[in-house]
């Protein structure tokens, strides 16, 4: 009796156990763009908002001709001119960005290709730099672009290519040349900087003689980026410096400014006081005229940069000053190589990030992992944003599909792990994709 109870019972659990094995195996072997086809067709379809970028036109070349060519080597060097066996994303998604930017046919590029891509190249360009870039932009699926340049693109079409200037120079009002112990490339950016903010001084009939009128100075500029239709203000002094700003008294920055009008700064401590000083104004003023704040942050495409000092952590004594609560700051690059280490940062309401140069610099799995990671901290998702970091027009087509995989399989997995659904994800994305941006620099949807 016993073991007829035994043998009934497994001929009734064995074809559940079959099935449910089948399922399972069904389950796994679907792909999630299969199972949630919704999120996956909705981040298809989205356009983005590509909060910084360097737009260029050249590509085949790789002269060093454009205000804002292709990073350095190696990432500059196109994929056919490196050895085969490099690993890099920009790399494997060259060949697809090649056939959908330029209607290329092939899979690969060899030396003998070259005039053929750079007959696709100069065509796709024949209709000017205004119409073909937007074109660019409609095929990358991105809405509007922001554009660091100095002065506004006027080559490129204004409804989609807005301005955020540079203001890394007004914090270098005096030469380097009578400093001591300092490093020539330090030496070179502040030498640099002051010849500009001369220039721009002589040109609006300025002629600070004291702190206080510099200031004057100072605001007025930035004053004039907003009527001219600046929507942010970018800060890149990590390539040369700490990004950690002191507090130092109105009074040593001012006797700081007394000495370097009399050609007598020397001392780099004490110009790293004015530095601070007139830094936390920029800020300030950036508040009051409505524009977030741009941050440099973590790797780079010069040698010389140093992490720990471009470091987004460093930025906390800007962060944590409540004087600054009225001006939003945006972390670049997140932070890449401390993206995990952002989340505390994220917590101030007036703290962004985006990814921008990460999504052409890591493969998928690595980009999805930091957005999961950030997405599961709380209020996270109304702080993310994209950006491209592209100059040449196929880092714009790599960056945007790289994100939207990424962006796909971090959703995915937090569904997944039961931490949102579906109709949560849909939302996410397109906060991620293009809300977050409209909304932290005041925009409204061009589409």
């Amino acid at each position: 009796m016993i073991i007829h109870a035994r043998r009934a019972s497994t001929a009734k659990i064995f074809p559940a156990l079959i099935a449910a094995v089948s399922c399972l195996f069904l389950l796994s072997s679907c792909r999630p763009e299969e199972k949630y086809d919704r999120l996956t067709g909705f981040i298809a379809a989205t356009s983005f908002i590509d909060v910084h970028a360097h737009p260029s036109s050249r590509h085949i070349d790789y002269k060093r001709i454009d205000p804002y060519p292709t990073l350095e080597p190696p990432i500059s060097r196109p994929f056919w001119a490196t050895d085969k066996e490099r690993i890099a994303v920009f790399d494997t998604l060259q060949p697809p960005a090649l056939r959908a930017v330029y209607g290329y046919g092939k899979d690969d590029v060899a030396a003998e290709d070259l005039p053929e891509l750079k007959r696709l190249s100069e065509g796709f360009w024949e209709a000017g730099s205004g119409p073909a870039f937007n074109r660019l932009l409609d095929i990358c699926g991105i809405e509007r672009v922001f554009a660091n340049s100095a002065e506004p693109r006027e080559e490129l079409d204004p409804a989609r290519v807005l301005w955020v200037p540079f203001v890394d120079c007004f914090l270098s009002p005096f030469d380097a040349s009578a400093l001591e112990d300092v490093g020539p490339r330090l030496k070179d950016s502040i030498s640099s900087c002051s010849r500009e903010v001369r220039e721009m001084a002589a040109a609006m009939n300025e002629d600070p003689k004291d702190l206080s009128s510099y200031l004057a100075f100072v605001d007025r500029a930035l004053a004039d980026y907003k009527t001219r239709g600046a929507v942010a203000l970018k800060v890149a002094v990590a390539y040369h410096r700490t990004l950690w700003f002191d507090d130092p008294s109105a009074g040593s920055a001012a006797a700081a400014y007394a000495e370097g009008r009399a050609g007598k700064l020397t001392d780099w401590a004490k110009y790293k006081k004015l530095q601070d000083f007139i830094a936390r104004r920029v800020f300030l003023k950036a508040g009051e005229l409505g524009l977030p704040v741009h941050f440099h942050t973590g790797f780079g495409a010069d040698a010389g940069l140093k992490n720990l000092d471009s470091s987004p952590l460093n930025l906390e004594s800007v962060f944590s000053d409540i004087r600054f609560l009225d001006t939003n700051f945006l972390i670049l690059h997140a932070g890449y190589p401390f993206a995990d280490k952002l989340k505390p940062l994220l917590e101030k309401r007036n703290v962004f990030v985006e990814f921008s140069a990460v999504n052409w610099m890591v493969f998928e799995d690595e980009l999805a992992g930091i957005l999961h990671d950030w997405l599961r901290y709380p209020g996270a998702s109304e702080k993310i944003m994209f950006g491209s970091d592209a100059g040449a027009p196929v880092f714009f087509w790599i960056a945007a599909e790289n994100t939207r995989r990424a962006l796909r399989r971090a959703l995915i997995r937090l569904i997944d792990d039961g931490l949102i659904t579906e109709d949560q994800a849909v939302l996410i994305a397109g906060r991620i994709m293009r809300e977050n941006a409209l909304r932290l620099h005041g925009l409204s949807s061009a589409r």
